[in-house]
């Protein structure tokens, strides 16, 4: 089960409060360096391997979803992936038929020169769109031929992987692929078949007979991340609290073999971040499996650049309740830390007993990314800056939270869609003739029985909706009975606006699709006013021409912002009333 729904319904995005490979190694390495990189979303300048490790993903796993004629007869000479991308500018190859595992190389390998292409193409097109580049890199530091390189690293390894599984005989569910074909759910993606859907037995062979080279290139064919759902293909787990998304995991074995997919080199370098990574993966797997399910025995990383694989053993399941243990123990470290709480970035370092607490780093610094345990690469995150907060403007150290609110709740809870496209929970709160929407922005928070009628909330954070008030909900916030002995404010007084300033310290930009496939756009600034840091954030066509010409360095006011939240996080974002002032320009 590489991909499942996550808990309490909701969407499957990734989440900045829910525990992952990558923020378990952030977290492992520096709780500061976490704090900056997962809870406020600060980024740094992108370089091309980042844009380009993503597109490489795509274009593997589209290859290796092609099956060739099971008869042995001449295969087509375009990728299908190619089709899927409406790519229409590549001419067909001249293909042979096939009979062999080395046919089945020699066909695809002859494909990748024109998926080659397309990767480059959209490369380029990704790094003119990117907001923040690094300094000193460009496109001609990602070469055509090198790209090639790597889709055919990723295909030497599937291959040799298929001849394993055709020397053993098509392994131990071999009769069941015969039989009812891929027996794993969800199913390993291939063109040949809808996305999700059962397999056809069509191509294989009667049970007794010597498996063949098209048997086990198809048994072989691992759960991979299918490039036809829009949606994110993550595995939760049961409580919500961690969440995963694999690249490859093998399955045609008695036991599963995780891999994870890497653009770079590998061999020769220790791999500390990997192995915590895909240590996290196995973990996810057992805590969302029954005891006669599947196992995973192996872990691996795949370096494309120079064809290594790096393996990893896999922790046994008998201390898997101790592992769970100790993620806990992080996850519930990770929650203690408080909003607009910016005590850790203190020059005299973070104190000791705060959650943030690290050794190595203080102040503005923070450590850096490094395969090597004992260079901490420190660097700064936040620039010194001398800057006098305009009068008009709030601190952002001083940005409303956590309010408490009192009203009733007469009608029933129902589904609305939020500025990312997902669907969440939403009620109407009642006091006198005063309405507020409030809203579960965390899967579980509410129990649409008990949250009705009069009631109380604690800790729930105030903003703005669509023009309308609104509070957001999430674990932190707590229902209480109505008299209980709380500083209630109005709901007519529940502030909705701020206007901030500061220094642009980071930029951004995400998309995604909505469930119900409306695709979504938000662009984003991070400003650092010396109390603490804000993300302005643009969804659609809210951003204006001063938006766009901003850069980092750059000073700024932001006039009326629209107050919101994102998982625990303030949130400024660009409404009709907002205005933006260009102070300063570093360049």
């Amino acid at each position: 089960m590489p991909v499942n729904k996550p808990p309490f319904g909701g969407a499957g995005r990734r989440r900045r409060n829910r525990l992952s490979g990558s923020s378990l190694v952030s977290w492992e390495r520096c709780p500061r360096a976490w704090m900056v990189k997962r809870r406020i979303g600060l980024r740094g300048p992108v370089r091309p391997s980042m844009i380009l490790g993503i597109l490489l993903e795509d274009a593997v796993v589209g290859l290796l979803m092609e099956s060739p004629p099971s008869d042995g007869s001449q295969p087509h000479g375009r990728s299908l992936f190619l089709e899927h991308q409406g790519d229409q500018n590549h001419d067909e190859v001249e293909t042979k038929c096939i009979d062999s595992l080395e046919g089945i190389n020699d066909w695809l390998y002859s494909l990748i020169p024109a998926l080659a292409k397309h990767v480059h193409s959209r490369f380029l097109v990704e790094w003119e769109q990117t907001p923040w580049k690094k300094e000193g890199s460009g496109p001609e530091d990602i070469k055509l031929e090198i790209i090639q390189e790597q889709i055919g690293s990723a295909l030497k390894m599937q291959i040799a992987e298929a001849q394993k599984c055709l020397d053993s005989n098509g392994g131990p569910h071999l009769n069941q692929f015969r039989l009812e074909g891929d027996p794993f759910r969800p199913v390993a993606p291939r063109w040949a078949s809808e996305p999700g859907e059962p397999h056809s037995t069509e191509g294989f062979q009667k049970e007794g007979d010597q498996t063949n080279w098209w048997e086990a290139w198809e048994i072989s064919r691992p759960w991979m991340k299918d490039p036809r759902i829009p949606s994110a293909q993550r595995i939760h787990h049961p409580e919500g609290w961690a969440s995963g998304e694999m690249d490859v995991v093998h399955r045609w074995r008695e036991n599963a073999t995780i891999v994870d997919i890497k653009s770079g080199w590998g061999a020769g370098k220790p791999q500390p971040n990997l192995e915590a990574q895909i240590g996290f993966y196995r973990w996810l797997w057992n805590q969302t499996r029954t005891s006669d399910s599947q196992g995973v025995d192996s872990l691996e990383g795949w370096f494309l650049l120079d064809g290594h694989i790096h393996r990893i053993q896999a922790l046994p399941d008998s201390i898997m309740d101790i592992e769970t243990q100790r993620l806990s123990r992080i996850r519930d470290q990770m929650a203690k830390i408080e909003e607009q709480d910016w005590k850790w970035i203190s020059e005299n370092g973070t104190p000791l007993g705060h959650p943030l607490y690290c050794p190595h780093c203080k102040g503005l610094e923070i450590c850096g990314y490094s395969t090597d345990p004992e260079d901490r690469a420190i660097r700064s995150f936040l620039p010194k800056i001398n800057f006098e907060i305009p009068e008009n403007a709030n601190a952002i150290s001083d940005l409303p939270y956590r309010l408490s609110v009192r009203g009733s709740i007469d009608g029933v809870w129902r589904e609305m869609e939020n500025s990312y496209g997902e669907l969440v929970r939403v009620a109407t709160l009642r006091a006198g003739n005063t309405m507020i929407t409030i809203e579960e922005t965390e899967e579980g928070v509410v129990d649409p029985h008990s949250w009705n009628g009069e009631i109380g909330i604690t800790n729930a954070n105030p903003g703005i909706f669509r023009g309308r008030p609104h509070l957001f909900l999430d674990s932190k916030s707590k229902l209480v009975e109505f008299d209980a002995d709380e500083d209630w404010i109005r709901l007519g007084l529940i502030p909705t606006r701020a206007t901030v300033s500061g220094q642009v310290v980071s930029m951004g930009r995400n998309q995604g699709v909505s469930g119900n496939g409306r695709p979504w756009t938000i662009h984003s600034l991070h400003i650092w006013d010396g109390t603490g840091v804000v993300e302005i954030a643009a969804f659609g066509s809210n951003r204006s021409r001063t938006f766009e010409s901003m850069t980092v360095g750059d000073h700024m006011i932001v006039h009326h912002g629209e107050l919101g939240w994102r998982e625990g996080n303030p949130q400024i974002q660009l409404g009709r009333q907002t205005s933006l002032e260009h102070l300063q320009s570093d360049s």
